[in-house]
């Protein structure tokens, strides 16, 4: 929430280290699918009659955890090791539930802030520790700085009078807004800004643990096309 300011700004602006193409390494949560869509769904209508705002696709909709840094500052093997370091430590944590909060008017977008959970605050700690074992840490991204996860549902694209958002998402019952999901991977992508826009391009996947489905003992009574039979009644009654 922006206090005491009457505007907000546009978000397409080169923040530093930026220059046309230029990209970036990031590890982010990705909501799972039908969150995605839903939220995408549920905040339409506002912001569609709102002026100044471009809504993100469902594609779009990221949680950035730890950033990496530009692509052409990292060389191959590194990142390699990151990875390779990222994944055998994420593969001790199981899925996780996070919570996305009402949604707020931020210098640049509208947000969901998310509650942050111990879980993803850890993951967030073994993702720097994999850094830490391949860099100094001088050279890790926002090292040190809380974690303070939140998810963009919408762009400024000009100067925008901020209370009139907020007025609006108050209007249509945003006030106590919150929708659950589960964490289960963390993605590393490469971010790209071309043509006033963001993109993002998947490069590895580091999945959290996952419980294994219990293992049924087959017997001689089960068939490999129908599966379990029935008992002969002569052995139950026996």
């Amino acid at each position: 929430m922006i206090a005491g300011e009457m505007t907000v700004a546009s978000r397409w602006w080169w923040r530093p280290g930026w220059t046309p193409g230029r990209s970036f390494y990031d590890w982010q949560v990705t909501p799972t699918q039908p969150v995605a869509d839903k939220l995408v769904e549920i905040f339409a209508p506002t912001i569609a009659r709102l002026p100044g705002l471009e809504q993100v696709d469902a594609a779009r909709l990221r949680i950035g955890v730890q950033g990496i840094g530009f692509v052409d500052g990292v060389k191959g093997m590194h990142l390699a090791a990151l990875v390779a370091g990222a994944r055998a430590r994420l593969a001790d944590h199981a899925p996780f539930q996070i919570a996305f909060g009402p949604p707020v008017v931020a210098a640049d977008s509208i947000r969901l802030p998310i509650t942050l959970p111990a879980e993803l605050l850890s993951v967030r700690q073994d993702l720097t520790c994999a850094l830490t074992d391949v860099w100094i840490r001088e050279r890790i991204p926002e090292f040190g700085e809380p974690l303070r996860p939140y998810l963009a549902l919408a762009h400024v694209t000009r100067p925008t009078p901020a209370e009139p958002l907020r007025a609006a998402f108050a209007e249509d019952g945003f006030a106590d807004f919150t929708l659950d999901d589960t964490v289960s991977a963390i993605s590393l992508v490469e971010l790209q800004c071309e043509n006033g826009r963001y993109d993002f391009a998947e490069v590895s996947t580091a999945d959290l643990l996952r419980v294994p489905e219990p293992v049924v003992e087959p017997t001689v009574y089960d068939d490999p096309l129908f599966g379990a039979l029935r008992w002969p009644e002569d052995v139950l009654k026996g």
